[in-house]
C-alpha cells in the first residue's frame, strides 16, 4: 500500500511538472506562439549586439592598419631626408609609391640658437589617408653641425 501511494505522488508531480511547459490544450506537449515570438526576439536582440560589436572590432583594426602603415611610411620618408643631408627650407608634398592611398606633406623650417653656434632646421611631416581625412604628423630637428 505504501508503495501505490508513492507511485501515485510520482505521477502528480510529473503532470504538474509537464502541465506549465507549453503543452496544447489537446494535451500534446509543444511550444505556443507567444513562446516562440518571445524567444526569437531575444535571439534577434543578442545577434544585433554581436553583429555590432563585430562591426566596431572590424573598424578600429581597420583604423589601427592604417595607423601602423602611415608611422612606418613616415619613418621611411624621414630616413630618406635624413640620407639626403641638411635639408632646405620650404614645403614639398608627395604620393607614396608604395601606398598610393596615402599622401605626404613636408615642411621644413628654420631655428637658429644663437648659443649652439649651428642653424637647426625643423622637419615637419605629415602622412595623410582616406582623401585626407585622417593624419598622423611627426616632426625632428636636424642641424648642419659637423
Amino acid at each position: 500500500m505504501n508503495m501505490s501511494s508513492s507511485s501515485g505522488n510520482n505521477k502528480t508531480k510529473d503532470l504538474c511538472i509537464h502541465a506549465g511547459r507549453g503543452q496544447s490544450s489537446s494535451g500534446t506537449p509543444g511550444f505556443t506562439l507567444l513562446e516562440v515570438i518571445i524567444a526569437v526576439a531575444i535571439l534577434g536582440a543578442s545577434l544585433a549586439v554581436l553583429l555590432g560589436a563585430v562591426n566596431k572590432n572590424l573598424i578600429l583594426a581597420s583604423r589601427s592598419k592604417n595607423l601602423s602603415i602611415a608611422s612606418s611610411l613616415a619613418q621611411q620618408k624621414l630616413g630618406e631626408i635624413e640620407l639626403t643631408g641638411y635639408p632646405e627650407v620650404g614645403e614639398e608634398q608627395g604620393v607614396f609609391e608604395e601606398s598610393p592611398s596615402f599622401n605626404w606633406y613636408l615642411t621644413v623650417l628654420p631655428y637658429d640658437i644663437q648659443q649652439l653656434g649651428t642653424e637647426i632646421r625643423v622637419v615637419l611631416l605629415t602622412v595623410t589617408w582616406d582623401e585626407g581625412q585622417k593624419e598622423f604628423t611627426v616632426a625632428t630637428a636636424i642641424s648642419n653641425y659637423r
